[in-house]
C-alpha cells in the first residue's frame, strides 16, 4: 500500500537493496549524505531495514526538504 504522507514509526514491507531481503521496514529520521557531495542533511524521513540498518526508501514528501538543502549549498 503507497500512502500520500508517511510519518515516523510507519511500518513498510520492502526489499532491502542492501542485504536482498525482504523485510518489514520502519520510517525513521536519519541525517542523510547528498550523492557526489559532502553535504549532509539532517532529520529527513527515510524507511530504514531493521537488518543491516541502511536506508531503503525516500519518500517523496523528504525529497523538497532534499533539493532545497541541495540548491542551498
Amino acid at each position: 500500500m503507497r500512502k500520500n504522507r508517511w510519518t515516523a514509526n510507519d511500518s513498510f514491507r520492502a526489499v532491502c537493496p542492501a542485504c536482498r531481503k525482504v523485510v518489514e521496514s520502519r520510517f525513521e529520521y536519519r541525517t542523510v549524505r547528498l550523492g557526489r557531495t559532502r553535504l549532509c542533511v539532517r532529520d529527513v524521513l527515510v524507511d530504514v531495514c531493521p537488518t543491516c540498518d541502511g536506508t531503503i526508501y525516500i519518500p517523496p514528501q523528504s525529497l523538497a526538504q532534499l533539493r532545497e538543502a541541495g540548491v542551498a549549498k
